[in-house]
């Protein structure tokens, strides 16, 4: 009589349990390795990008003068109180970007959305400006936020 040996080898059952162990390990284990901070990185140069997408949108909308002021750790954004104005002095409460997250750091920037879509250096809109704001962590750069005031385009 020939005898069958024991099959060799995993069952289906052990090995989906093998991979959702490993599934669980990485899910909790990868934000410990790479660094709480790199996902604040990024958020944060989401949330930048969006508030000066919303100045530029809300300028044309409104028809009315948008300032954007960027620095280490926010941006705010003003609203022009007259159509005409090239003063920005209604908060636009809601809308903006801050960070508390240790080393997360953007580039200074002031920025002026005019009515028609331009971004500029000064209030009046007479010189159109173009740049980046640069998103870091740590002192090394993680994202750039590239706008072209010619075209009022916010990448």
């Amino acid at each position: 009589m020939i005898r069958l040996d024991a099959a060799r080898g995993f069952t289906m059952v052990e090995l989906v349990m093998v991979m959702v162990l490993i599934g669980v390990l990485a899910a909790i284990g990868a934000p410990k390795l790479v660094g709480e901070n790199s996902f604040a990185a990024a958020t944060f140069g989401d949330e930048v990008a969006s508030a000066l997408r919303t100045a530029q949108k809300t300028a044309v909308a409104r028809r009315r003068l948008v300032c954007a002021t960027v620095d280490a750790s926010s941006v705010t954004l003003q609203l022009a109180r007259k159509p005409a104005a090239t003063a920005c002095d209604i908060a636009l409460d809601g809308i903006g970007a801050s960070t508390t997250a240790k080393g997360v750091t953007a580039t200074s920037h002031t920025l002026y959305f005019q009515p028609n879509g331009l971004i500029t250096a000064s209030a009046t809109g007479r010189e159109t400006v173009r740049g980046a704001v640069v998103i870091r962590l740590d002192g090394e750069e993680r994202r750039r936020i590239a706008f072209e005031g010619s075209t009022g385009y916010v990448q």
